[in-house]
């Protein structure tokens, strides 16, 4: 990490536009976070439109990490290959085996996480994949996370959105890419899927199924690569809000407050520049700072807003 490096704290799914979680925000104790926010400088909300293909959560991660790229364009896949020691100047993508839910009126994404896709059926599925892949001039390097990597001239200048930022959409055709090449092949892939063994083996115990591909992550590597910067990611309130379990998520929040926001409290008034960042559904939230003293941290506490009030717009 950099010398000017801040130590950096993101913290996702941090609030909510849910009454439910105002209500639960409103009775929270977060001492730690609360003198954190009292002794940082906010940056202005940033809050992406309805039909923004990333979320705020990889804007901020992004923007911490020093990747650049318009909407749908940041350069995930080149950063893991650049991570897996292969070549990012390629045209990269993430491929993820996912299942997707047809109903009367919507097909839906499940959370691909739930899979839980074993190294061995990735190996079998990707063998049978492959020639048809590459056909179209894509190559699939390694499997990494859950995902495989694959570059190819159809990645280049695509704009895509991640599995997590269309779970819980009813209409996944907005969120396809736009190539009908790639749509194609993924078609090609829901077929071949269809009968596949490792379907059956799966079918056989009670597991889901995979029944596509989802392509995310394209983007240009940049001629001058980013410098290296830590950044915490705290995901422990993902799984309590996605299911709008506000008491969990609170529970959640608390936990959080001792074992990150405290430490990262003790760092900044030991003298290191700090930063953290919040993000939620709608938007996130940088603050910034250096060590104060005594005097300034006491006035910054009297003039300190609610909670709710930094958080609004997440």
């Amino acid at each position: 990490m950099s010398p000017n490096s801040p130590a950096h704290l993101l913290i996702l799914d941090a609030a909510s536009d849910a009454p439910a979680c105002r209500s639960a925000l409103a009775q929270l104790s977060l001492p730690s976070l609360a003198a954190l926010l009292a002794e940082l400088t906010p940056a202005p909300l940033e809050r992406l439109p309805d039909d923004a293909l990333d979320t705020p959560a990889e804007r901020a991660l992004a923007r911490a990490q020093g990747l650049a790229g318009e909407d749908g364009r940041l350069p995930w896949a080149a950063a893991a290959a650049a991570a897996a020691g292969l070549p990012p100047a390629q045209d990269w993508a993430m491929l993820t085996p996912c299942h997707l839910e047809a109903g009367m009126n919507q097909v839906r994404l499940s959370d691909p996480a739930l899979l839980a896709l074993p190294p061995d059926q990735a190996e079998a599925l990707m063998a049978s994949m492959a020639p048809y892949l590459a056909e179209d001039g894509i190559v699939v390097e390694c499997w990494q996370d859950g995902r495989w990597l694959a570059h190819g001239e159809p990645f280049r200048g695509l704009a895509t959105a991640s599995p997590e930022r269309v779970l819980g959409e009813d209409d996944l055709n907005a969120w396809m890419p736009a190539s009908p090449l790639l749509r194609r092949l993924q078609n090609e892939m829901q077929m071949l899927l269809y009968t596949h063994p490792v379907n059956d083996a799966r079918e056989a115990q009670r597991l889901v199924t995979v029944n596509a591909l989802w392509i995310s992550g394209c983007g240009s590597w940049p001629a001058t690569p980013p410098r290296p910067s830590a950044v915490q990611v705290v995901d422990a309130l993902r799984s309590s809000a996605r299911q709008g379990d506000w008491a969990s998520w609170s529970a959640a929040w608390q936990e959080i407050d001792k074992t990150h926001c405290a430490p990262l409290l003790q760092r900044l008034r030991a003298g290191e520049p700090v930063a953290l960042t919040l993000s939620g559904p709608q938007g996130s939230r940088r603050f910034d700072g250096l060590p104060r003293g005594a005097l300034a941290r006491w006035l910054a506490s009297w003039r300190k807003p609610q909670l709710a009030q930094l958080l609004e717009g997440l």
